[in-house]
């Protein structure tokens, strides 16, 4: 009997409460699944053929789910589960579509498959994955290769926070059972469970532990609103930056205000554009190295938010 336990995710959320509507993020899919923590009860680790299905993802509103614990694994779900094909008929591309095609989803997107034959942090990112407002869900999920019918994924993370968009999400990936195989080692073609189970929790259930298989973190790199295409014109240099950070913008945008966040939505510092200057300078000398944030906002109430490196 599989055993039935609470998926633990963390979330590292701050919160930029502005009025974008369209946000880049970068997503990073790092494994953990390992011989020492997965291969309980005696049963063989897969070795040199151990990997991750071609991972994919997409981002789309609450009306549609795409895959839920307790529930019944659509067609798409059991494929990637059972063989990592993620085309063809039934398959979850097409699921994908059908939600964009109903308005509620955005896009799919893949991050690509991961072999663990190469040398650690063996992982997969993807960046510049733009998310509009309307559709901040991301729902994500990948085969455990080879097995049965064991995936990895999340559900439904939201990437907002009230009016803003979270700057930072890191979520722990624990296996779970498709229950469309029967099966409780790591390998193929096994009969199908009939009648067909639901989607399980399988850690600390053989051969998994305690230990999570994966982490899957979101990135924000740049907060855009609608006048975007506009505030593409804006020009931040240098990035990373040592002393001074300038900002030049065309004469069909007024600049109001430049402001700083630290990574954890603190403002630091604050400056005022006079007498309609584009051309604004920060001096981030007397500043920890790291990651900020900065804020353009226009006389117009149009605001942009880039992330900055300081060395």
């Amino acid at each position: 009997m599989k055993k039935t336990t609470l998926v633990l995710i963390t979330l590292f959320c701050i919160s930029i409460s502005f009025a974008q509507t369209t946000a880049t993020y970068e997503v990073e899919f790092t494994n953990f699944w390992n011989s020492t923590d997965h291969s309980q009860g005696g049963t063989s680790f897969p070795g040199g053929n151990a990997h991750w299905s071609d991972i994919v993802g997409v981002n789309h509103n609450n009306t549609v789910t795409f895959f839920e614990m307790g529930g019944t694994a659509t067609a798409g779900v059991e494929k990637i589960a059972e063989t990592g094909v993620i085309d063809g008929i039934n398959g979850f591309e097409s699921e994908v579509q059908t939600a964009i095609d109903a308005n509620n989803a955005e896009q799919f997107f893949e991050l690509g498959d991961l072999f663990l034959n190469v040398a650690p942090p063996v992982s997969r990112s993807k960046a510049d994955l733009e998310i509009k407002e309307e559709y901040p869900l991301v729902s994500l999920l990948s085969m455990i290769a080879p097995s049965p019918d064991w995936f990895a994924g999340v559900n439904s993370i939201n990437l907002r926070d009230g009016s803003g968009w979270r700057n930072s999400v890191s979520i722990d990936l624990f296996p779970y059972d498709a229950g469309t195989e029967d099966g409780t080692t790591y390998s193929l073609n096994n009969t199908a469970t009939n009648p067909q189970g639901t989607i399980q929790s399988i850690q600390n259930v053989n051969p998994f532990n305690n230990e999570k298989v994966a982490t899957l973190t979101f990135t924000l790199q740049s907060v855009l609103n609608v006048n975007e295409e506009i505030l593409k014109q804006v020009h931040i240099f240098p990035n990373p930056v040592n002393d001074f950070i300038s900002i030049n913008a065309p004469n069909t945008i007024q600049l109001k205000t430049a402001e700083i966040y630290s990574i954890l939505g603190k403002r630091i510092k604050v400056l005022e554009s006079k007498n309609s200057d584009n051309n604004l300078q920060f001096d981030v000398s007397n500043l920890n190295s790291g990651i900020y944030l900065l804020r353009l906002n226009t006389s117009d109430n149009e605001s942009i938010t880039q992330k900055i490196i300081i060395k």
